[in-house]
Formats: C-alpha cells, sequence, structure tokens
C-alpha cells in the first residue's frame, strides 16, 4: 500500500527537522504511541495501539530515522507486531523551504502481514491516510506549543 501526500507548515524547514530528531518531541507526535524510548541514535523502541476499523491491538516494535540530510528530509521507518499480525513501513518526507514556510511532502509505502491484511483494501488506505494526517496534526500542534503561531521560530539559518 502506497501513501504520499504534501501539507503546507507554518514553520522553517529547520524547526521541522529538528523537531523530529527530538525522541520526547517525536513521542508526542507519533500517532497512538503509548511508549517511543530510544535505543540507539534514530532508532526507538516503540508500542503504539492501533485501531483499523473493527480490529484493535496493541503492537511493539520499532520506529527509526535515516537517510538524514538536514534540513532537507529524512526517512520515518516502522516494524511492530502483535496479535492482530505484523505492520512495516517507511517514507521519505521532504521539507521544501517556501519563505517563512515549509511545504512538507512524503511518500511511502507499508507493508501488513497477518489478519491485518485481510481487511479490504480502501479500508487500509483510509486508515493509513488519517494516520497520516494524525502525524502532521500532531506535528503542528506540537511546534505551536513549542514555539508559538509559526513562522518565527527562530531555528537554523534563513534560505
Amino acid at each position: 500500500m502506497r501513501l504520499h501526500g504534501e501539507k503546507r507548515m507554518p514553520f522553517r524547514r529547520e524547526a521541522l527537522f529538528q523537531a523530529l530528531e527530538d525522541p520526547a518531541f517525536l513521542a508526542k507526535v507519533v500517532p497512538r504511541a503509548k511508549e517511543l524510548v530510544p535505543e540507539a541514535e534514530g532508532h526507538y523502541r516503540a508500542v503504539l495501539e492501533l485501531a483499523l476499523g473493527p480490529l484493535r491491538g496493541r503492537f511493539q516494535g520499532r520506529v527509526f530515522i535515516k537517510d538524514r540530510k538536514p534540513p532537507e528530509g529524512l526517512t520515518l521507518g516502522l516494524e511492530v507486531y502483535g496479535p492482530l499480525g505484523r505492520a512495516e513501513g517507511e517514507g521519505r518526507v521532504e521539507f521544501i523551504a517556501e519563505g517563512e514556510t515549509t511545504r512538507v511532502r512524503y511518500e511511502g509505502e507499508a507493508r501488513l502481514m497477518g489478519t491485518l491484511a485481510g481487511l479490504g483494501g480502501r479500508l487500509l488506505q483510509g486508515a493509513a491516510q488519517s494516520l497520516a494526517e494524525e502525524f502532521f496534526h500532531n506535528l503542528e500542534g506540537e511546534l505551536r506549543r513549542r514555539y508559538g503561531e509559526g513562522s518565527d521560530s527562530g531555528q537554523g539559518e534563513r534560505d
């Protein structure tokens, strides 16, 4: 299953990049994260509680960051397993500076195994898109708490 989209954020890309590398910050924005514990640089042990349609479950595994290119982008990945099956995925996140705002472009792929794989494609696609939207909603909310209303985040150099 492929995911892609764009979102305009009222923050400079340096602030976005820096925030996603902060374990405490990341734990607040990953949807349904109950636990996100750093294990090594860019690698976290994760516990997530997910609901896909009528199925609900607690998943354990790892969240990771790789292919870092500050402040242009990074790759976020997820490998989790639980009683409903296993989910793996990763997606490239690009930060495109547009004045004092940033256009965030993402593209990735998820693979589901077990009971999760038996759900209908449209249901899974909708749930995955909903999780992506929740991630960006959480990201913007936490950045507003950290920096105020946005573009004057004071992080990094100007483009």
